[in-house]
């Protein structure tokens, strides 16, 4: 595509607040977060509707650079091809993309207010846990979820049938060191919130990092392998592939 009607072609789409994506060969210089450069490469960019900029590479999941939205974006003819300069006075960030070739060009305006759903949070974690008390233990009586103290909210919050106290934080993912640290400021505040030592701290999740569990075990507390509900999921390991069926 000539450099001119990309040009042309941008600012009409810009001023129409369009979403905009394009191929090119570019430069990059940035300033804001951070002081970056980049050599020459072929890109995508993508500029939103509220202004948010995305570059990315052929490869890889993450932009190698973008800009928040609140910012301007301008097209000036230099003698290379042209600068796309974008400025976030608010964020005090400065995007500048040098532009030698442009390979494709779209735009469109989009309509989309839907929200996403998620499943398998932490929430829904300790929503499990709480209608199947089994999950952590046969003994186990919840109380509430959610239970507030001066450090946050305790996930799940009951006591076993000796009468100790338990406090359960949930992780959908790996349980590091913070997890640990996060329990143990958990149970502290419950001792001195009910004036009792006999309180008991689990850390559920599906897996637990080796550091983490040392010190989980060095303080008195337990592990318990929990996995969250996946309520949205597609793929089911055990199903057959189709060439299972084919041989």
């Amino acid at each position: 595509m000539e450099l001119g009607v990309f040009e042309d072609k941008f600012e009409e789409s810009y001023k129409r607040n369009e979403f905009i994506t394009f191929f090119c060969k570019c430069k990059i210089v940035y300033s804001g977060r951070a002081e970056a450069s980049l050599g020459k490469g072929d890109r995508l960019v993508s500029v939103k509707q509220d202004g948010t900029i995305f570059v990315h590479q052929p490869e890889g999941g993450n932009p190698i650079n973008y800009m928040k939205s609140g910012g301007s974006i301008v097209i000036i003819k230099q003698d290379y091809g042209v600068l796309f300069k974008a400025h976030n006075s608010a964020t005090r960030e400065y995007l500048e993309l040098e532009i030698s070739r442009v390979y494709e060009f779209m735009a469109r305006k989009l309509d989309d207010g839907q929200k996403q759903i998620i499943a398998g949070t932490e929430a829904d974690m300790s929503d499990m846990i709480k209608d199947n008390p089994s999950l952590i233990n046969d003994d186990f009586k919840p109380l509430s979820r959610e239970e507030h103290t001066k450090f946050g909210f305790i996930d799940v919050f009951g006591h076993d049938k000796k009468g100790t106290l338990v406090v359960v934080e949930c992780k959908r993912y790996v349980a590091g060191l913070d997890a640990v640290q996060q329990l143990r400021r958990y149970v502290e505040k419950i001792k001195e919130l009910k004036g009792t030592d006999k309180v008991s701290g689990i850390l559920a999740s599906p897996k637990i990092s080796p550091n983490a569990e040392a010190m989980l075990k060095n303080w008195g507390f337990s592990w318990k392998l929990v996995n969250p509900p996946m309520r949205l999921i597609r793929h089911n390991k055990t199903q057959k592939a189709l060439d299972a069926f084919l041989s």
